[in-house]
């Protein structure tokens, strides 16, 4: 009965506590939905689509992040710009981000090693993954969301996204068109691809996708923001 109670936590633990935007009840001050145990840091750099550098508190000194769960194409590879500026989309320099550990909590390189939440609580690496910008990856001992990002995986290899669809990232992919309030804000640039649009709001987050926040998602213009709180397709 042990082994089969141990087996089982992992799947309630993938589908129910790493959704795509996290689900309920945060600390005070943090985006809603993250899960416990959560450190808060701010976004100093984006290396690659798989590692970033932050600072935690008012600390001068910058920590080196290696993302868990998921694997972005290296430099000089197909689709390491089109990774990298999807990173650098979600998680703006200077914004907050918010970090969980696992298991191990430093690589052989000396990085320190987590899952990491944008500022809206969006989980970074199912992201990527979802969008086919990065395959999973079981990272040592760290099989905390594993099978969540495998599921993710398989979808994209399905749908051929981007480093699945057999051809490497253009100019086409790099480039695409934006409202000047988009471009301010930090959202645009290379790599950047709008999400699929949806009738409603409702077909929009059943699938997966929002939420969209004013000025800084283009997808925000596609929807009816009924409050009028700058933000639509809320969970």
């Amino acid at each position: 009965m042990r082994r089969v109670l141990r087996l089982a936590l992992p799947v309630v633990t993938a589908l129910v506590a790493l959704p795509l935007t996290a689900s309920p009840a945060a600390a005070a001050g943090s985006a809603a939905g993250l899960p416990r145990g959560v450190q808060k840091a701010r976004v100093v750099r984006i290396v690659d689509g798989d590692t970033i550098e932050v600072r935690f508190g008012k600390s001068s000194r910058t920590v080196r992040v290696r993302l868990l769960g998921l694997d972005t194409p290296e430099y000089g590879r197909c689709w390491f710009d089109s990774a990298t500026e999807r990173a650098r989309t979600l998680l703006p320099l200077g914004r907050t981000a918010y970090l969980l550990r696992d298991r191990d909590y430093k690589d052989h390189y000396g990085r320190r090693l987590f899952y990491v939440y944008n500022h809206r609580g969006l989980s970074v690496a199912r992201n990527l993954i979802r969008y086919g910008y990065a395959k999973s990856l079981l990272y040592r001992k760290n099989d905390r969301y594993i099978r969540t990002m495998r599921l993710e995986e398989a979808r994209a290899r399905k749908k051929r996204l981007r480093i699945w669809s057999g051809r490497c990232d253009s100019s086409k992919d790099l480039v695409a068109p934006l409202p000047v309030e988009a471009r301010t804000a930090g959202y645009a640039g290379p790599g950047w691809s709008p999400d699929p649009r949806f009738r409603t709001c409702k077909s929009a987050l059943s699938a997966g996708f929002g939420p969209y926040e004013r000025s800084v998602h283009p997808e925000y213009a596609w929807y009816h923001d009924a409050d009028r709180d700058g933000l639509v397709c809320e969970r």
